[in-house]
């Protein structure tokens, strides 16, 4: 590869560069097209995964064209993941004095339920919490559980929920 060089001018302007002796190395140094440091495989092939291995624990390999990354012990590769915002969500309708738990569904296009969300509410009744958020059976849908956490009546109100969800 032509990494294997042993002039350091031609170790893309002075990069650290391991490896050289192989098909496969890895490069430390600045980002080739921006500002910033830059981490990449490097090598004699157009697709090459990078990995990390700390001692006695589980492989993590980031990027190659196909997979995208994959942790170890994980059979499913991680695909990255998609952050959605529903605004005006009209929060549960508490009209009693009883603890109640109740769910609302929020259509959240490619989400499966092979997907783990994460969810986080804000301007919720103080008397109000969002206790869990799970993907449905049918695709997009995504189910929040609300509980109230008083013995207060709780009137609907409108909210906003942030939803992160890994793409396994």
């Amino acid at each position: 590869m032509n990494y294997r060089s042993t002039n350091a001018g031609a170790h893309h302007l002075r990069n650290l560069v391991a490896g050289v002796d192989s098909s496969h190395g890895v490069e430390i140094g600045t980002h080739p097209t921006s500002t910033g440091a830059c981490i990449q495989a490097v090598g004699d092939d157009t697709d090459i995964s990078l990995s990390i291995l700390a001692k006695g624990a589980g492989l993590i390999t980031i990027g190659s064209s196909s997979v995208p990354m994959n942790f170890g012990g994980s059979t499913a590769p991680f695909t990255g993941f998609v952050r959605y915002t529903d605004t005006a969500v009209a929060t549960p309708n508490f009209a009693t004095t009883n603890a109640m738990v109740m769910e609302t569904t929020h259509v959240l296009t490619g989400v499966n339920s092979s997907h783990f969300v994460l969810a986080q509410g804000r301007n919720l009744s103080t008397d109000c919490a969002l206790v869990g958020v799970y993907p449905g059976s049918t695709a997009g849908d995504v189910h929040c559980r609300f509980v109230k956490v008083s013995t207060l009546m709780v009137a609907a109100s409108t909210a906003t929920i942030d939803f992160l969800v890994f793409r396994f």
